[in-house]
Protein backbone atom coordinates (compact mmCIF):
# COMPACT_ATOMS: atom_id res chain seq x y z
CA UNK A 1 0.00 0.00 0.00
CA UNK A 2 1.13 3.41 -0.81
CA UNK A 3 1.28 5.97 2.30
CA UNK A 4 1.90 9.23 2.94
CA UNK A 5 4.64 9.62 5.47
CA UNK A 6 2.92 12.87 7.13
CA UNK A 7 2.48 13.49 10.82
CA UNK A 8 -0.97 14.37 11.63
CA UNK A 9 -1.72 16.30 14.82
CA UNK A 10 -5.28 16.65 16.18
CA UNK A 11 -4.89 20.28 16.69
CA UNK A 12 -2.51 22.53 15.70
CA UNK A 13 -1.27 25.18 17.71
CA UNK A 14 1.82 27.95 17.28
CA UNK A 15 3.49 25.93 19.92
CA UNK A 16 3.35 22.47 18.38
CA UNK A 17 3.89 23.85 15.36
CA UNK A 18 7.57 25.12 16.74
CA UNK A 19 7.61 20.91 17.67
CA UNK A 20 7.39 20.21 14.66
CA UNK A 21 9.11 22.38 12.57
CA UNK A 22 11.88 21.67 15.17
CA UNK A 23 11.69 18.50 14.21
CA UNK A 24 11.40 19.39 10.05
CA UNK A 25 8.68 16.63 9.16
CA UNK A 26 5.78 16.90 6.74
CA UNK A 27 2.77 17.36 9.07
CA UNK A 28 -0.59 18.58 8.88
CA UNK A 29 -4.10 19.10 11.32
CA UNK A 30 -5.52 15.53 11.16
CA UNK A 31 -8.22 15.39 8.29
CA UNK A 32 -10.67 12.79 9.55
CA UNK A 33 -12.18 12.42 5.48
CA UNK A 34 -9.21 10.94 4.71
CA UNK A 35 -8.48 7.50 4.69
CA UNK A 36 -6.29 7.68 7.86
CA UNK A 37 -4.27 4.62 6.99
CA UNK A 38 -2.86 5.67 4.02
CA UNK A 39 -2.57 9.15 4.47
CA UNK A 40 -0.71 9.42 8.10
CA UNK A 41 2.06 7.48 9.18
CA UNK A 42 1.30 8.34 12.76
CA UNK A 43 -1.34 10.46 14.73
CA UNK A 44 -0.73 12.74 17.55
CA UNK A 45 -3.67 12.97 19.98
CA UNK A 46 -2.60 16.71 21.67
CA UNK A 47 -6.29 16.71 22.09
CA UNK A 48 -9.39 14.87 23.37
CA UNK A 49 -11.26 13.42 19.30
CA UNK A 50 -15.09 13.60 19.26
CA UNK A 51 -16.70 10.53 19.38
CA UNK A 52 -17.24 9.84 15.92
CA UNK A 53 -13.17 10.43 15.40
CA UNK A 54 -12.49 8.00 17.76
CA UNK A 55 -14.19 4.85 15.79
CA UNK A 56 -12.02 5.96 13.05
CA UNK A 57 -9.37 5.77 14.91
CA UNK A 58 -9.94 2.66 15.74
CA UNK A 59 -10.39 1.08 12.50
CA UNK A 60 -6.84 3.26 11.79
CA UNK A 61 -5.07 1.07 14.30
CA UNK A 62 -6.73 -2.14 13.17
CA UNK A 63 -4.54 -0.98 9.71
CA UNK A 64 -1.65 -0.90 11.11
CA UNK A 65 -1.45 2.70 12.06
CA UNK A 66 0.24 4.17 14.71
CA UNK A 67 -1.13 6.91 17.60
CA UNK A 68 0.60 9.18 20.03
CA UNK A 69 -1.34 10.19 23.08
CA UNK A 70 -0.19 13.45 24.53
CA UNK A 71 0.19 13.85 28.84
CA UNK A 72 -4.34 13.78 29.74
CA UNK A 73 -5.73 12.83 25.93
CA UNK A 74 -5.89 9.12 26.34
CA UNK A 75 -8.23 7.31 24.90
CA UNK A 76 -6.67 3.93 24.48
CA UNK A 77 -4.39 3.99 27.14
CA UNK A 78 -6.39 3.55 30.23
CA UNK A 79 -6.16 6.31 32.74
CA UNK A 80 -5.79 4.36 36.08
CA UNK A 81 -2.62 2.55 34.56
CA UNK A 82 -1.57 6.53 34.79
CA UNK A 83 -0.75 8.42 37.72
CA UNK A 84 0.22 12.49 37.81
CA UNK A 85 3.36 13.47 39.63
CA UNK A 86 5.64 16.40 40.48
CA UNK A 87 9.00 15.85 39.08
CA UNK A 88 11.95 17.31 38.92
CA UNK A 89 14.54 14.74 36.80
CA UNK A 90 13.59 11.77 35.08
CA UNK A 91 16.04 9.31 34.39
CA UNK A 92 16.37 6.22 31.58
CA UNK A 93 16.23 3.55 34.03
CA UNK A 94 16.36 0.78 31.50
CA UNK A 95 18.14 -0.08 27.96
CA UNK A 96 16.03 0.63 24.80
CA UNK A 97 17.66 0.97 21.39
CA UNK A 98 15.68 4.05 20.56
CA UNK A 99 16.94 6.10 23.48
CA UNK A 100 20.15 4.81 24.84
CA UNK A 101 21.32 8.08 23.57
CA UNK A 102 19.43 10.04 26.28
CA UNK A 103 20.73 9.71 30.03
CA UNK A 104 17.82 11.94 31.33
CA UNK A 105 15.65 14.91 30.90
CA UNK A 106 15.07 17.73 33.67
CA UNK A 107 10.93 18.83 33.73
CA UNK A 108 10.60 20.83 36.70
CA UNK A 109 6.88 19.99 36.15
CA UNK A 110 3.61 18.47 36.56
CA UNK A 111 3.08 15.34 34.44
CA UNK A 112 1.43 12.02 33.87
CA UNK A 113 3.74 8.21 34.45
CA UNK A 114 2.36 5.19 33.00
CA UNK A 115 2.37 2.85 35.66
CA UNK A 116 4.14 -0.41 33.15
CA UNK A 117 6.79 1.76 32.15
CA UNK A 118 10.35 2.07 33.06
CA UNK A 119 11.06 4.64 30.20
CA UNK A 120 12.14 7.59 31.76
CA UNK A 121 10.32 6.60 34.61
CA UNK A 122 7.07 5.97 32.97
CA UNK A 123 7.41 9.27 30.85
CA UNK A 124 7.23 7.31 27.60
CA UNK A 125 5.06 3.78 26.94
CA UNK A 126 4.37 1.41 23.92
CA UNK A 127 1.80 -1.27 23.71
CA UNK A 128 0.18 -3.01 20.78
CA UNK A 129 -3.29 -2.88 19.36
CA UNK A 130 -3.81 -5.58 17.35
CA UNK A 131 -2.32 -4.36 14.49
CA UNK A 132 -1.75 -0.96 15.35
CA UNK A 133 0.67 0.42 18.09
CA UNK A 134 0.15 2.89 21.04
CA UNK A 135 2.52 5.37 22.23
CA UNK A 136 2.28 7.34 25.64
CA UNK A 137 4.12 10.61 26.07
CA UNK A 138 3.23 11.72 29.55
CA UNK A 139 4.81 15.66 29.35
CA UNK A 140 3.14 18.32 27.24
CA UNK A 141 6.52 19.46 25.37
CA UNK A 142 4.98 21.86 23.35
CA UNK A 143 4.39 23.96 26.32
CA UNK A 144 7.44 23.02 28.12
CA UNK A 145 9.81 24.13 25.48
CA UNK A 146 8.47 27.58 25.67
CA UNK A 147 8.57 27.81 29.27
CA UNK A 148 10.99 30.27 30.31
CA UNK A 149 12.27 29.44 34.13
CA UNK A 150 15.75 29.08 35.45
CA UNK A 151 18.22 27.42 38.00
CA UNK A 152 21.76 26.71 38.53
CA UNK A 153 22.56 22.88 37.32
CA UNK A 154 25.84 21.18 36.88
CA UNK A 155 26.96 19.88 33.98
CA UNK A 156 29.39 16.34 34.27
CA UNK A 157 32.50 16.62 33.45
CA UNK A 158 35.42 13.21 33.24
CA UNK A 159 37.91 15.84 33.90
CA UNK A 160 37.30 17.02 37.28
CA UNK A 161 34.96 18.54 39.45
CA UNK A 162 31.35 19.41 37.31
CA UNK A 163 31.38 22.97 36.44
CA UNK A 164 27.69 24.49 36.75
CA UNK A 165 25.52 27.34 35.19
CA UNK A 166 22.68 28.96 35.71
CA UNK A 167 20.04 27.83 32.46
CA UNK A 168 16.85 26.66 31.64
CA UNK A 169 15.30 24.59 34.03
CA UNK A 170 13.89 22.42 31.30
CA UNK A 171 16.83 20.44 29.29
CA UNK A 172 14.65 21.22 26.06
CA UNK A 173 17.07 19.64 23.98
CA UNK A 174 16.76 16.43 25.78
CA UNK A 175 13.06 16.44 25.73
CA UNK A 176 12.79 17.19 22.30
CA UNK A 177 15.54 13.96 21.21
CA UNK A 178 13.11 12.02 23.30
CA UNK A 179 9.88 12.82 21.62
CA UNK A 180 11.70 12.63 18.04
CA UNK A 181 12.71 9.09 19.12
CA UNK A 182 8.91 8.20 20.23
CA UNK A 183 8.02 8.83 16.51
CA UNK A 184 11.04 7.28 15.16
CA UNK A 185 9.90 4.50 17.74
CA UNK A 186 6.74 4.73 16.26
CA UNK A 187 7.56 4.95 12.50
CA UNK A 188 9.57 1.78 12.98
CA UNK A 189 7.08 -0.84 14.02
CA UNK A 190 4.76 -0.16 10.78
CA UNK A 191 8.13 -0.64 8.69
CA UNK A 192 7.78 3.22 7.80
CA UNK A 193 10.96 5.29 7.29
CA UNK A 194 11.07 8.50 9.49
CA UNK A 195 11.82 11.14 6.53
CA UNK A 196 13.05 14.87 8.01
CA UNK A 197 14.79 17.75 6.80
CA UNK A 198 18.52 17.85 7.66
CA UNK A 199 20.56 20.57 10.71
CA UNK A 200 22.77 21.50 8.41
CA UNK A 201 22.92 22.93 4.89
CA UNK A 202 25.87 20.31 4.35
CA UNK A 203 26.01 16.71 5.52
CA UNK A 204 28.40 17.95 8.23
CA UNK A 205 27.09 19.54 11.48
CA UNK A 206 27.38 22.50 12.36
CA UNK A 207 30.02 24.58 14.65
CA UNK A 208 29.65 28.22 15.52
CA UNK A 209 32.01 29.94 18.12
CA UNK A 210 30.23 32.96 19.90
CA UNK A 211 32.17 35.66 21.90
CA UNK A 212 30.95 37.88 24.39
CA UNK A 213 32.99 40.85 24.45
CA UNK A 214 32.49 41.85 27.80
CA UNK A 215 34.48 44.52 29.47
CA UNK A 216 37.09 43.04 27.00
CA UNK A 217 40.05 45.43 25.42
CA UNK A 218 42.10 45.77 22.61
CA UNK A 219 44.88 43.21 23.34
CA UNK A 220 42.11 41.15 24.65
CA UNK A 221 39.60 41.29 21.43
CA UNK A 222 42.92 40.85 19.14
CA UNK A 223 44.35 37.68 20.59
CA UNK A 224 40.95 36.40 20.75
CA UNK A 225 40.62 37.12 16.97
CA UNK A 226 44.46 36.28 16.08
CA UNK A 227 43.16 32.80 17.51
CA UNK A 228 39.91 32.41 15.02
CA UNK A 229 42.10 34.28 12.56
CA UNK A 230 44.73 30.98 12.63
CA UNK A 231 42.03 28.29 12.26
CA UNK A 232 39.56 29.47 9.95
CA UNK A 233 37.24 30.36 12.17
CA UNK A 234 34.11 32.52 11.48
CA UNK A 235 32.68 33.76 15.19
CA UNK A 236 30.26 36.07 15.92
CA UNK A 237 31.34 38.62 18.40
CA UNK A 238 28.07 40.08 20.87
CA UNK A 239 29.42 43.22 21.58
CA UNK A 240 29.67 45.23 24.67
CA UNK A 241 29.20 48.27 23.68
CA UNK A 242 30.00 50.78 26.26
CA UNK A 243 33.65 49.17 26.68
CA UNK A 244 34.55 49.65 22.98
CA UNK A 245 32.80 52.90 22.37
CA UNK A 246 35.90 54.52 21.61
CA UNK A 247 37.28 51.75 19.12
CA UNK A 248 34.37 50.07 17.73
CA UNK A 249 35.76 51.00 14.17
CA UNK A 250 38.55 47.86 15.11
CA UNK A 251 35.45 45.13 14.69
CA UNK A 252 34.67 46.67 11.24
CA UNK A 253 38.07 45.64 10.26
CA UNK A 254 37.58 42.22 11.36
CA UNK A 255 37.82 39.01 7.77
CA UNK A 256 34.68 36.66 8.33
CA UNK A 257 33.69 37.61 11.55
CA UNK A 258 30.25 38.52 12.54
CA UNK A 259 29.40 41.36 14.90
CA UNK A 260 26.25 41.38 17.55
CA UNK A 261 25.05 43.13 20.23
CA UNK A 262 25.44 42.51 24.22
CA UNK A 263 24.00 45.76 25.30
CA UNK A 264 25.24 49.19 26.00
CA UNK A 265 25.91 48.24 30.06
CA UNK A 266 26.77 44.80 30.62
CA UNK A 267 23.69 44.54 33.29
CA UNK A 268 20.75 42.74 33.52
CA UNK A 269 17.01 44.52 35.32
CA UNK A 270 13.36 43.20 35.28
CA UNK A 271 12.95 46.77 34.26
CA UNK A 272 11.44 47.01 30.84
CA UNK A 273 12.17 50.95 30.26
CA UNK A 274 15.81 50.13 31.45
CA UNK A 275 16.42 46.95 29.41
CA UNK A 276 15.54 48.06 25.76
CA UNK A 277 16.78 51.78 26.69
CA UNK A 278 20.31 49.23 26.87
CA UNK A 279 19.15 47.79 23.59
CA UNK A 280 18.64 50.82 21.87
CA UNK A 281 21.45 52.41 23.35
CA UNK A 282 23.80 49.77 21.99
CA UNK A 283 21.74 49.64 18.15
CA UNK A 284 22.68 53.23 18.07
CA UNK A 285 26.16 53.53 19.02
CA UNK A 286 26.75 50.52 16.41
CA UNK A 287 24.80 52.27 13.59
CA UNK A 288 26.71 55.40 13.90
CA UNK A 289 30.39 53.17 13.74
CA UNK A 290 28.22 51.77 10.69
CA UNK A 291 28.19 48.41 12.19
CA UNK A 292 24.69 46.40 11.00
CA UNK A 293 23.38 43.87 13.17
CA UNK A 294 21.29 41.07 13.23
CA UNK A 295 21.14 39.54 16.45
CA UNK A 296 21.33 39.66 20.41
CA UNK A 297 22.40 37.82 23.65
CA UNK A 298 21.31 39.13 27.01
CA UNK A 299 24.48 39.67 29.51
CA UNK A 300 24.86 37.09 31.88
CA UNK A 301 22.26 35.35 29.61
CA UNK A 302 19.55 35.81 31.46
CA UNK A 303 15.88 35.85 29.77
CA UNK A 304 12.85 37.64 31.70
CA UNK A 305 9.99 39.08 31.06
CA UNK A 306 11.74 42.58 30.51
CA UNK A 307 13.66 41.25 27.77
CA UNK A 308 11.11 38.83 26.00
CA UNK A 309 8.62 42.32 25.82
CA UNK A 310 11.77 44.44 24.52
CA UNK A 311 12.86 41.78 21.73
CA UNK A 312 9.37 41.25 20.66
CA UNK A 313 9.45 44.86 19.48
CA UNK A 314 12.45 44.99 17.43
CA UNK A 315 13.53 43.22 14.52
CA UNK A 316 16.40 40.64 15.71
CA UNK A 317 16.72 37.48 13.22
CA UNK A 318 18.09 35.68 16.56
CA UNK A 319 18.86 35.40 20.25
CA UNK A 320 20.69 33.66 22.24
CA UNK A 321 20.41 32.69 26.07
CA UNK A 322 20.95 29.68 28.11
CA UNK A 323 18.77 30.20 30.94
CA UNK A 324 15.98 29.86 27.83
CA UNK A 325 17.97 27.34 25.75
CA UNK A 326 20.87 25.66 25.82
CA UNK A 327 22.47 22.74 23.35
CA UNK A 328 20.42 21.69 20.81
CA UNK A 329 18.81 22.91 17.76
CA UNK A 330 17.36 26.14 17.41
CA UNK A 331 14.02 26.86 19.15
CA UNK A 332 11.58 28.06 17.45
CA UNK A 333 9.24 31.11 20.09
CA UNK A 334 5.45 30.30 19.75
CA UNK A 335 5.38 34.33 19.52
CA UNK A 336 6.16 35.38 15.91
CA UNK A 337 7.59 38.37 17.10
CA UNK A 338 10.33 37.47 19.02
CA UNK A 339 13.50 36.39 17.24
CA UNK A 340 14.74 31.94 16.54
CA UNK A 341 16.51 31.08 19.75
CA UNK A 342 20.06 29.54 18.85
CA UNK A 343 21.33 27.72 21.52
CA UNK A 344 24.83 26.81 23.34
CA UNK A 345 26.95 25.06 25.38
CA UNK A 346 26.75 27.16 28.49
CA UNK A 347 30.46 26.04 29.83
CA UNK A 348 33.12 28.54 28.75
CA UNK A 349 36.58 28.08 30.35
CA UNK A 350 35.83 30.79 33.15
CA UNK A 351 33.39 28.18 34.49
CA UNK A 352 35.59 25.46 34.16
CA UNK A 353 38.30 28.17 35.77
CA UNK A 354 36.60 28.18 38.76
CA UNK A 355 36.39 25.11 39.56
CA UNK A 356 40.23 25.26 39.56
CA UNK A 357 40.86 22.94 36.24
CA UNK A 358 44.24 22.86 34.54
CA UNK A 359 44.60 24.12 30.73
CA UNK A 360 44.74 20.56 29.82
CA UNK A 361 41.95 19.52 32.15
CA UNK A 362 39.43 22.10 30.13
CA UNK A 363 40.95 20.48 27.25
CA UNK A 364 39.55 17.12 28.19
CA UNK A 365 36.27 18.84 28.81
CA UNK A 366 35.75 20.41 25.51
CA UNK A 367 36.88 17.49 23.63
CA UNK A 368 34.16 15.37 25.64
CA UNK A 369 31.43 17.47 24.65
CA UNK A 370 32.83 17.65 20.99
CA UNK A 371 33.19 13.80 20.87
CA UNK A 372 29.79 13.64 22.61
CA UNK A 373 28.26 16.21 19.79
CA UNK A 374 29.79 14.76 16.84
CA UNK A 375 28.62 11.12 17.56
CA UNK A 376 25.17 12.21 17.32
CA UNK A 377 25.70 14.97 14.36
CA UNK A 378 24.70 17.51 16.73
CA UNK A 379 25.37 21.27 16.50
CA UNK A 380 28.33 22.36 18.54
CA UNK A 381 28.73 25.87 20.03
CA UNK A 382 31.03 27.09 22.30
CA UNK A 383 31.85 30.59 23.43
CA UNK A 384 34.23 32.40 25.14
CA UNK A 385 35.17 35.98 26.95
CA UNK A 386 38.31 37.78 25.86
CA UNK A 387 39.81 38.62 29.68
CA UNK A 388 38.93 35.20 30.86
CA UNK A 389 41.72 32.93 31.27
CA UNK A 390 41.97 29.76 28.96
CA UNK A 391 42.77 31.59 25.30
CA UNK A 392 45.41 28.22 25.10
CA UNK A 393 42.56 25.98 25.36
CA UNK A 394 40.01 27.80 23.23
CA UNK A 395 43.55 27.98 20.37
CA UNK A 396 43.68 23.88 21.02
CA UNK A 397 39.68 23.46 20.43
CA UNK A 398 39.80 25.33 17.30
CA UNK A 399 42.65 23.91 16.20
CA UNK A 400 40.72 20.38 16.79
CA UNK A 401 37.56 21.22 15.41
CA UNK A 402 39.14 22.39 11.83
CA UNK A 403 40.44 18.71 11.76
CA UNK A 404 36.58 17.46 12.08
CA UNK A 405 33.82 17.29 10.09
CA UNK A 406 32.19 20.53 11.05
CA UNK A 407 30.32 22.75 8.73
CA UNK A 408 31.28 26.06 10.22
CA UNK A 409 28.71 29.05 10.36
CA UNK A 410 28.05 32.40 12.19
CA UNK A 411 25.01 32.79 14.36
CA UNK A 412 23.60 34.71 11.66
CA UNK A 413 24.40 32.38 8.82
CA UNK A 414 22.98 29.56 10.54
CA UNK A 415 19.35 31.59 11.71
CA UNK A 416 19.32 31.96 7.89
CA UNK A 417 20.02 28.24 6.95
CA UNK A 418 16.86 27.31 9.80
CA UNK A 419 14.81 30.13 8.24
CA UNK A 420 15.24 28.33 4.70
CA UNK A 421 14.55 25.15 6.06
CA UNK A 422 11.60 26.14 7.46
CA UNK A 423 10.61 27.42 4.34
CA UNK A 424 11.30 24.20 3.10
CA UNK A 425 8.07 21.68 1.54
CA UNK A 426 8.58 18.31 0.90
CA UNK A 427 6.18 15.37 0.74
CA UNK A 428 6.83 11.93 1.11
CA UNK A 429 5.29 8.08 0.65
CA UNK A 430 6.50 4.59 1.30
CA UNK A 431 5.27 2.34 -1.67
CA UNK A 432 6.68 -1.64 -0.62
CA UNK A 433 9.75 -0.41 0.57
CA UNK A 434 10.47 2.32 -1.32
CA UNK A 435 10.57 5.66 -1.09
CA UNK A 436 8.67 8.54 -3.10
CA UNK A 437 9.93 12.17 -2.20
CA UNK A 438 8.12 15.87 -4.16
CA UNK A 439 9.37 19.12 -3.43
CA UNK A 440 8.04 22.25 -4.98
CA UNK A 441 10.38 24.22 -2.93
CA UNK A 442 13.29 26.77 -4.57
CA UNK A 443 15.32 26.05 -0.91
CA UNK A 444 18.13 23.32 -1.29
CA UNK A 445 17.76 21.10 2.03
CA UNK A 446 19.06 17.81 2.60
CA UNK A 447 16.56 15.44 3.84
CA UNK A 448 16.79 12.97 6.68
CA UNK A 449 15.91 8.85 5.87
CA UNK A 450 16.00 6.99 8.86
CA UNK A 451 14.95 3.46 9.04
CA UNK A 452 16.42 2.45 12.26
CA UNK A 453 18.35 3.87 15.46
CA UNK A 454 22.02 2.55 14.08
CA UNK A 455 21.75 6.05 11.92
CA UNK A 456 20.79 7.46 9.06
CA UNK A 457 21.02 8.76 5.34
CA UNK A 458 20.88 12.27 3.65
CA UNK A 459 19.42 12.86 0.23
CA UNK A 460 18.46 15.53 -2.08
CA UNK A 461 17.02 13.07 -4.65
CA UNK A 462 13.28 13.93 -5.45
CA UNK A 463 11.33 11.28 -7.52
CA UNK A 464 9.84 8.01 -6.95
CA UNK A 465 11.29 4.42 -6.46
CA UNK A 466 14.33 5.35 -4.27
CA UNK A 467 15.88 2.60 -2.83
CA UNK A 468 15.78 2.29 1.03
CA UNK A 469 19.68 1.15 1.98
CA UNK A 470 19.84 -1.46 3.93
CA UNK A 471 22.31 0.28 6.40
CA UNK A 472 22.51 3.64 7.25
CA UNK A 473 25.76 6.07 5.51
CA UNK A 474 26.06 7.86 8.97
CA UNK A 475 25.99 5.85 11.99
CA UNK A 476 25.42 7.13 15.47
CA UNK A 477 27.94 6.35 18.19
CA UNK A 478 27.32 7.27 21.73
CA UNK A 479 29.95 8.18 24.12
CA UNK A 480 29.82 7.50 27.95
CA UNK A 481 26.46 7.87 28.98
CA UNK A 482 25.49 8.39 32.98
CA UNK A 483 24.07 6.35 35.10
CA UNK A 484 20.76 7.12 37.40
CA UNK A 485 23.61 7.58 40.26
CA UNK A 486 25.63 10.10 38.59
CA UNK A 487 22.31 12.21 37.43
CA UNK A 488 21.13 12.19 41.03
CA UNK A 489 24.56 13.40 42.20
CA UNK A 490 24.68 15.89 39.49
CA UNK A 491 20.90 17.51 40.14
CA UNK A 492 21.56 17.01 44.02
CA UNK A 493 20.87 20.82 45.36
CA UNK A 494 24.03 21.40 47.58
CA UNK A 495 24.91 24.24 49.66
CA UNK A 496 27.58 25.16 47.56
CA UNK A 497 25.63 25.45 44.61
CA UNK A 498 23.33 27.58 47.01
CA UNK A 499 26.40 29.68 47.43
CA UNK A 500 27.47 30.12 44.00
CA UNK A 501 24.15 31.13 42.89
CA UNK A 502 24.08 33.83 45.87
CA UNK A 503 27.24 35.28 44.71
CA UNK A 504 26.58 35.12 41.04
CA UNK A 505 23.38 37.29 42.03
CA UNK A 506 25.55 39.43 44.28
CA UNK A 507 28.27 40.44 41.51
CA UNK A 508 25.65 40.61 38.90
CA UNK A 509 25.77 44.26 37.22
CA UNK A 510 22.25 46.01 37.23
CA UNK A 511 20.96 48.22 34.97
Amino acid sequence: MRRRLCIAIQKRTPDWDAVLNYLGVWFEQVDYSKSLAQNYSVIILNDQPESDQVELLKVYLNNSGSILEIEDNLIFTKKSDTKNSSVQTLTRNTRHKSFEHISFVDLFENVRLHNDSELFEGLIHFQKQKKGAIGFFGANLASLTQQSGYMRKRFYSSAGENPDEIVSKVSKHELLELFAATLKELHYHQGLPFISKWTSPTEKPVFGFRVDSDFGDQKSIHDLYDVLKRHDIAGTWFLHVEAHEEWLNHFKEMEKQEIALHGYEHGTSSSYHKTVRNIEIGEEKLEEAGINIDGFCAPYGIWNEALEKSLSEKSFVYSSEFTLAYDGYPVEPANENLPLQIPIHPICTGSLNRRRYSYSDMEVYFEQVLNQKLGRFEPVFFYHHPLQPGLDVIDAILKKVSSLPFENLTFSEYAGFWKRRKEFKFEAWSNDGMLEIQSDSQQNVLLQVSTSMDGFDLTDDTGSNIDLPKTPKFKYSNSYLLESEQVHKLRNKDLRLLKTSLLDWKNRIKL
